[in-house]
């Protein structure tokens, strides 16, 4: 049976692109055959968009253990029954989490960074406030997949030591560590414009994501205390 390895669901701006090129720095851990580091293909199957063969041919069985990172995965509501029909049983779930509000910031500065004008609006400021969710978006995926199969790291600590990261993740996936290198090159996906939040958007955002960060560190016991931005 062909299918993804391990599996990376989110979150946007939370520094997938530069974890994913760490995570393939292992000899033995690739992407699919197409080199594409987001497939955006399992919700489309999920929806019925695409067959499923258009997704797990890419990851033929073999020595490499292959996946793939897209984190639109995390907030749409047919990528996690998709993923509990398609993966293998020990494939990891690969989840890495930002500060939501300095998320939310960046992802707008990304969106001024790529829009013509005029950049679409308000669809970038509604989907983003949602992406933030990301309590919500856990227990959906856990529901679906099993939540001991589920990796969640956050985003302040893997910057500060990403080894450690990916050591975890390689272990999941039956691989020795090996050293790191490069691991302060500039993201592919990095953002260069400046974008300035209208008055009153990080209080409101900061009073819309605390709930979610309450229950993030109750029920996955995960230490948000780098989350300065959200929690002040």
């Amino acid at each position: 049976m062909t299918a993804p390895a391990w599996l990376g669901i989110g979150a946007q701006r939370s520094g997938t692109t530069w974890l994913t090129d760490l995570l393939c720095q292992h000899p033995e851990v690739g992407l699919g055959v197409n080199g594409k580091k987001e497939q955006h293909l399992l919700h489309k199957v999920g929806d019925g968009v695409e067959p499923e063969r258009a997704y797990t041919e890419l990851f033929p069985p073999g020595p490499v253990a292959r996946g793939e990172w897209t984190p639109q995965y995390l907030r749409h509501a047919t990528a996690p029954a998709t993923a509990a029909r398609l993966l293998g049983a020990d494939a990891p779930v690969l989840a890495v989490l930002r500060d939501p509000v300095e998320r939310f910031l960046s992802a707008m500065r990304l969106a001024a960074t790529r829009a013509k004008s005029p950049w679409p609006y308000p669809v970038p400021i509604t989907v983003q406030a949602f992406s933030g969710f990301y309590a919500d978006q856990l227990a959906m995926w856990a529901h679906a997949v099993g939540r001991e199969r589920m990796v969640v790291m956050v985003y302040e600590q893997v910057r500060r030591d990403p080894q450690s990261a990916v050591d975890l993740v390689w272990a999941r996936l039956g691989r020795g560590p090996v050293p790191l290198r490069d691991v302060d090159r500039p993201s592919r996906s990095s953002s260069h414009a400046e974008w300035t939040p209208p008055a009153g958007l990080v209080d409101s955002l900061r009073v819309l994501y605390r709930p979610q960060v309450d229950r993030l560190a109750g029920e996955w016991e995960l230490d948000l205390s780098d989350w300065t931005t959200t929690r002040s």
